[in-house]
């Protein structure tokens, strides 16, 4: 059995998370990973800013379409992750694809009051994905990774830390949306490029999870957003070992 106090604090540093459900492409359906992205009247597909070719469309997200309890999660509009996958002009080296802020992405929310745009036409990308349709949620319980535990508990005895990390749960790992990111080396939350406060964590992307990609050696990729500067979106990645 548990001390109460452990108990306690656990429950304290849960959060929920959100794993994707995906099925066949639905037409209309705004909430994909890959395919055509939602465009704003009068836009172009977003291009690398490295190699200026069009980059992919990993993720789009409305909040519409999010648990009722985490709609607020992003803000009111769509979310998008695009990435460059050009692998002629290795985008993911040459443009420093991995860091936050890259130019071999975009990540961005479309308001609500301009998501009245159009799905993009076609456009030619090498082994494009397969657009996969959002179907539906699975609850998880999330608890922060062990150094991320020693963080958030620097002012709790060591014992008890000890107890922490031997009887919490490893945040999951695969695709997922809010819940405590799996990290695959060390903590690092990006800082806002407004206000340099550390960003919060929105989206996971695992590699090979929903989308056949890997980033780096089976890496992880985190989607963030800054709370004071809700405009203000990146992405970054770490291979595994």
């Amino acid at each position: 059995m548990l001390p109460e106090e452990i108990k306690h604090k656990l429950i304290t540093l849960a959060r929920p998370g959100w794993r994707p459900r995906v099925g066949p492409a639905v037409p209309g359906a705004r909430s994909k990973f890959g395919g055509l992205p939602l465009l704003k009247t009068d836009e172009s597909w977003p291009c690398c800013g490295h190699c200026h070719q069009p980059m992919q469309l990993f993720v789009q997200l409305d909040s519409q379409d999010l648990p009722v309890d985490s709609r607020a999660g992003f803000g009111d509009g769509v979310l998008q992750v695009f990435y460059c996958t050009n692998g002629e002009e290795d985008c993911e080296v040459l443009g420093h694809a991995h860091l936050p802020f890259s130019d071999a992405n975009l990540v961005r929310v479309i308001p609500r009051q301009q998501a009245d745009g159009f799905d993009a036409l076609p456009v030619g990308i090498p082994d494009a994905f397969t657009e996969q349709a959002l179907t539906g949620w699975q609850r998880v319980t999330d608890f922060p990774d062990r150094q991320e535990m020693a963080a958030l508990n620097d002012d709790v005895p060591q014992g008890m830390v000890a107890l922490l990390q031997a009887h919490r749960p490893a945040p999951h790992g695969g695709d997922k949306f809010l819940g405590w990111p799996h990290w695959v080396t060390d903590v690092d939350y990006p800082p806002c490029s407004c206000c340099n406060k550390p960003m919060k964590f929105i989206f996971q992307i695992d590699s090979t999870d929903t989308l056949p990609f890997w980033f780096g050696n089976s890496g992880c990729a985190h989607v963030f957003q800054c709370e004071s500067h809700p405009q203000v979106l990146t992405m970054s990645w770490e291979g595994r070992p």
